[in-house]
């Protein structure tokens, strides 16, 4: 190296160049970048689109749509939240009491709903039997053979209907 002097000038100019340039992107070439991206992706959109079939085009549509109305009903959520918030002040205890009351009320719906839906599949258990005894009434002998168990709410549907069943012969019995 000694004996080139001038080769180890450029060299170190280089190196004293690249060490003052940041190794960081600018802001204008993260821009860049970016609209870059955004380009190609388009034209890459576009061909997919343009290669699809109606119906495939149809398809992509409506699944738009659905994410469309699921982006705006989450939306809404957001502002009614926001709304609620600005009337209860904002205040982080205030928040929580908001969201337990939301939840609570919401616990309250979803036992009521659950009470009526097990109400009518208790009902239409009943009907059901009743129809199964119109169609082939001697079935209330050969029907009871089943052990009965305890009914609860958490009883599947099979045994509370031959419970049903067994209930239905023993009452025309």
């Amino acid at each position: 190296m000694a004996d080139h002097p001038e080769d180890t000038l450029e060299l170190s100019s280089i190196y004293r160049t690249e060490k003052n340039h940041n190794c960081f992107p600018s802001q204008s070439d993260e821009d860049f970048m970016n609209m870059e991206f955004k380009k190609d992706y388009d034209i890459q959109q576009m061909n997919r689109l343009e290669q699809m079939s109606k119906e495939m085009l149809l398809n992509e549509y409506v699944l738009m749509e659905k994410k469309n109305e699921t982006l705006e009903a989450k939306l809404e959520d957001v502002k009614v939240a926001e709304e609620v918030n600005e009337e209860k002040g904002g205040d982080p205890e205030n928040r929580k009491a908001v969201i337990e009351e939301d939840l609570s009320e919401k616990i309250v719906l979803f036992r009521q709903e659950m009470e009526s839906l097990f109400t009518e599949n208790k009902r239409l258990t009943d009907e059901n039997a009743q129809m199964k005894k119109r169609i082939n009434p001697n079935s209330c002998s050969s029907s009871s053979s089943d052990n009965p168990s305890s009914s609860s709410s958490s009883s599947s549907s099979s045994s509370s209907s031959s419970e049903s069943s067994e209930e239905e012969c023993n009452v025309n019995e």
